[in-house]
């Protein structure tokens, strides 16, 4: 009887060893890919000394997109994470968008002393080259047409730089709570139409944040059929004929006067249904007088492929576009490099595999205390 009772003991024990291990399992499963991405740009992207700072997830939320009629999105969901990263030195908060698990955004906000980077970086040059070399290894993407624009260029010179079909945009601004913010934004020019690829900020030479959407929303029909007189006056006709808005009493307003001289129409990208990016014309009329409602202008997105109207708004607030002093250089295109590289393999930080051992090890240790409360028990 005795012989039974501890084989009974034996196999309960190690089921229950069994099933703490499962849970374990199931509990490391319980981080997200959205999760891993970020802590896979942690880990490899982020040009900071890793080993002198604790990081820990302190924010977590999702947001889904607003309903807006003709601008919806397939499967869109967006998922925001922020760490903490604290030392002696410094602390930092970085903060994290991943769409449909594609890590689109980074953002680092120096909130204590200063940013202890992964090494030394002489110059805003060197510190924009050492991110795009790891965000290659990263993404597996080549960024050598980038890297070969901002080698031996004076980044801390608003100018914009073309090579071959690839634009860059230089942007410098000081801020009295900040610093100096030097903007990087990358552009794919094609017929005319630019299309954001990627977009770094530093901050007195430190890295705070990156923005990509290439991959999220890669570029679609590129056709450009409408000129930019064709679009103003499709533009023009729609207002004059289609467009009212409802005020307050069931009051319709219509009838529209459009200062001529101030009219302006955009060629840029937009994103609809097909999560596609193509391009359109942005037309945006200044009316003759405030309209009711402090109605002051009439905005109107047309595809530039067929010349419909995607949508018309009316704005109640105007704003006028700072000019820059920068200068356009034309460089000698270069012919793209293939990449060897290879994303790492997405995995989960210490702390989380700290985490399930733990689990697994209190499971154990429960299963043994009961069965020696059994034995005992049998005993007397």
């Amino acid at each position: 009887m005795r012989k039974k009772t501890k084989v009974f003991l034996t196999m309960t024990a190690l089921v229950i060893v069994l099933i703490s291990l499962g849970t374990a399992s199931i509990a490391k499963s319980e981080v997200s890919t959205a999760q891993q991405k970020a802590e896979a740009f942690t880990e490899n992207v982020l040009p900071i000394d890793k080993s002198q700072y604790n990081i820990t997830l302190d924010g977590y939320f999702v947001s889904y997109p607003p309903d807006i009629k003709d601008r919806e999105l397939n499967n869109y969901k967006q998922e925001h994470y922020r760490y903490s990263l604290a030392s002696d030195e410094s602390d930092l908060s970085v903060s994290y968008t991943v769409e449909n698990d594609v890590l689109k955004r980074c953002v680092v906000t120096i909130k204590r002393g200063q940013v202890l980077t992964d090494r030394p970086y002489s110059n805003l040059n060197d510190a924009v080259i050492g991110f795009l070399e790891r965000y290659q290894t990263y993404k597996a993407a080549d960024t050598s047409e980038m890297k070969y624009m901002a080698q031996n260029t004076d980044l801390l010179k608003n100018q914009t730089l073309i090579a071959g079909d690839l634009k860059l945009k230089i942007s410098n601004g000081d801020y009295p709570f900040s610093g100096h913010k030097t903007s990087l934004m990358w552009y794919r020019v094609i017929n005319g139409c630019e299309y954001l690829e990627l977009s770094l900020s530093f901050t007195d030479g430190i890295f705070t944040g990156f923005s990509d959407i290439s991959q999220l929303y890669p570029i679609g029909n590129t056709s450009v059929n409408i000129s930019k007189d064709q679009a103003i006056e499709i533009a023009m006709k729609y207002i004059q004929e289609n467009y009212t808005y409802e005020m307050p009493g069931n009051v319709w307003v219509k009838g529209f006067n459009v200062n001529q001289s101030l009219t302006t129409a955009v060629l840029s990208p937009t994103v609809r249904d097909s999560n596609e990016q193509y391009p359109v014309w942005s037309v945006m009329f200044t009316l003759d007088h405030t309209y009711p409602g402090s109605v002051v202008g009439l905005h109107v997105i047309i595809s530039a492929d067929s010349g419909e109207v995607l949508l018309c708004s009316n704005q109640a607030t105007g704003g006028s576009i700072e000019s820059s002093d920068d200068t356009t250089i034309i460089l000698p295109s270069q012919s793209p490099i293939s990449s060897s590289s290879t994303a790492p393999d997405n995995t989960v930080s210490s702390d989380n595999n700290m985490t399930t051992t733990i689990v697994a090890v209190i499971a154990i240790v429960v299963a043994l205390a009961l069965i020696a409360l059994f034995v005992k028990k049998r005993s007397k």
